[in-house]
């Protein structure tokens, strides 16, 4: 009696598993994970081995349009083996050339699918001006422009490129190249691009830079009663000085194209040269202090000739200092100064 009770509980819960196992296969059975490609737009999903497409495209809230396919079709049902459910969209296009337009319809296709069925004449290097790859939309414009055929020279290097690009900024924009606030360009951002135009983009950098430069020492003259006429003695050597001189300078693609001197600033000061003459007459001076020469003296103070390095009165030449020619007359003077304090001219 008890065997006859344990095979029937046993009988029970193997009728039990059975129709458990029946209720999963009925509900989708094994889960799958495959790909939804929506015109591009990829989204993993999980679905289960028994619903159909149609089923897991609304488990994902993809909704679709009334002319839209998809691969599978959406009654197949998912397989272990279901990998990608490809969405194909609907869409009707205009397709321009010149003057006219055609319009066209095409399910999954790209914009090159909608030129080929336009089906327009057309010259040579004429090209679709959205890129030939890109899935059509419902209701867009598809404009087939000539392109043209550019040397860019960019960072130093030079291309040949095909465009269809309206203006120089435009195809700037198209080649990803980014203008830096100095940067230069051969041709106006918003001028028009013609077939085998050359357009150069000049990386400009300014750098502010110091340098440490010589200062140039003057030359000064001076007279001595104590050494003879036409005797001279360097009585101070000249010492040149310096200065820090600050630069802007220009670098074109990283070649310095230009300097300009924007401040200075003396950090040693130069030291003249003095160069003494001697002044003193050949015949010398009694101790009197009367002149051997004969030649006659001005009250004011002033020689008439200029040319006497020693006056009456005993005075004797201090200074003679050289003024060249500054004013384009074509003559230069040297100021002449005397122990007294008076000055005379002599021009030449």
């Amino acid at each position: 009696m008890l065997k006859k009770k344990s095979f029937l509980k046993m009988a029970a819960l193997l009728m039990a598993v059975c129709v458990f196992a029946g209720l999963l296969v009925a509900c989708g059975g094994h889960e799958v994970t495959l790909e939804i490609d929506d015109m591009g737009t990829k989204t993993e999903v999980t679905s289960s081995t028994g619903k159909t497409v149609k089923q897991t495209l609304e488990s994902a809230e993809i909704e679709l349009g009334e002319k839209d396919e998809t691969d599978p079709a959406l009654d197949t049902k998912i397989t272990a083996d279901t990998k990608t459910i490809l969405v194909k969209r609907y869409a009707k296009v205009t397709v321009v050339y010149g003057e006219e337009k055609k319009e066209v319809e095409l399910v999954g296709a790209t914009v090159a699918d909608a030129v080929e069925k336009a089906a327009f004449k057309t010259e040579e290097n004429v090209t679709p001006d959205v890129p030939a790859t890109d899935y059509l939309k419902d209701g867009m414009t598809i404009t087939l422009v000539k392109s043209m055929n550019i040397e860019l020279t960019v960072d130093g290097e030079t291309k040949k490129i095909s465009t269809t690009a309206a203006t120089v900024k435009e195809l700037l924009s198209e080649q990803e190249i980014t203008l830096g606030e100095n940067d230069e360009v051969s041709e106006k951002l918003d001028a028009a691009v013609t077939d085998e135009m050359k357009i150069t983009v000049k990386r400009v950098e300014y750098k502010e830079e110091k340098k440490t430069e010589e200062v140039s020492y003057d030359t000064e003259e001076r007279y001595s009663d104590s050494m003879a006429s036409g005797t001279s003695e360097v009585t101070q050597a000249g010492v040149a000085g310096e200065k820090e001189v600050t630069y802007k300078v220009k670098y074109v693609d990283g070649k310095e194209d230009s300097r300009e001197s924007v401040s200075e600033k003396i950090t040693k000061e130069p030291v003249n040269k003095i160069v003494t003459y001697g002044s003193a007459s050949n015949g010398g001076s009694d101790n009197s202090g009367n002149s051997n020469n004969s030649g006659s003296s001005n009250e004011g103070g002033s020689s008439g000739s200029g040319n006497n390095n020693e006056s009456g009165g005993g005075k004797t030449v201090v200074s003679r200092t050289d003024y060249p020619d500054c004013d384009g007359s074509g003559h230069g003077y040297y100021l002449i100064i005397y122990s007294d304090g008076s000055q005379d001219i002599e021009e030449y």
